[in-house]
């Protein structure tokens, strides 16, 4: 395991197996590896067929490569997974170990704004139909009601939403919102997950001295400004 990523071409790694990063258009020679520590998860979303991509189960936390022959790590929304701060701080010392001289991190991260919003802020909105899609509102919500800590149990997401839209059918009626994109928040019931949404800022200092951001972009999307990505160097 130690060496699924070494020898020569570009060498890229992917936190999950997310297709719109592995089928991305890679430099001829590109070996890819994407990461998930769930076989179910590999064995269902990771798309079949894309030249020199693999995909392995493994940590995160314990990338299964060898030092400094890594050039490029991807992830969409990853670092939500992780506790706050001590899981951040644990995979970018990963990140720093793995990379090549050279080597870059982007993330798109799901941070928390500066300003914590009320979860009745967030209904007001609901109610007044200023939340553009599904997603947006369950990323509001969780934001909202998060602890100080920044750790969230998904479970508390639900009874969230429960609380401030307890009629689906009217919701999903007067938004336009598919049902079954609602009712997906069910899958919360009864989950040990814990989800983290640190604001920008923290991510920075919890990231630091392994990583320095190099850049940060913010994208035009309804919610971009708590979905920027970040680019990362390998710090001294």
């Amino acid at each position: 395991m130690e060496r699924v990523v070494a020898g020569g071409g570009r060498r890229a790694v992917i936190l999950g197996v997310t297709p719109e990063l592995v089928g991305l258009r890679w430099p001829a020679g590109a070996r890819v590896v994407a990461i998930d520590r769930s076989r179910d998860v590999i064995g269902s979303i990771f798309p079949t067929g894309v030249a020199g991509a693999i995909a392995v189960q493994a940590d995160w936390q314990a990338l299964p490569c060898a030092p400094g022959t890594v050039d490029v790590v991807l992830g969409d929304g990853s670092l939500v997974n992780l506790p706050f701060p001590a899981g951040y701080r644990t995979l970018a010392a990963e990140f720093h170990r793995v990379l090549a001289p050279g080597g870059r991190v982007a993330l798109r991260l799901f941070a928390a704004p500066e300003r914590r919003e009320s979860l009745a802020e967030v209904a007001a909105d609901l109610h007044a139909g200023r939340i553009g899609n599904f997603n947006a509102l369950k990323w509001r919500i969780a934001m909202a009601v998060q602890p100080d800590d920044r750790n969230i149990p998904v479970v508390d997401i639900g009874r969230a939403f429960d609380d401030i839209a307890p009629d689906r059918a009217a919701l999903a009626a007067r938004l336009g919102w598919p049902r079954p994109v609602i009712d997906a928040i069910d899958v919360y019931r009864g989950s040990a997950l814990v989800y983290s949404f640190p604001t920008l800022a923290e991510v920075r200092d919890a990231l630091a001295p392994w990583l320095v951001v190099s850049a940060v972009h913010t994208p035009a999307y309804e919610l971009g400004d708590r979905c920027p990505t970040l680019v990362l160097n390998a710090g001294a």
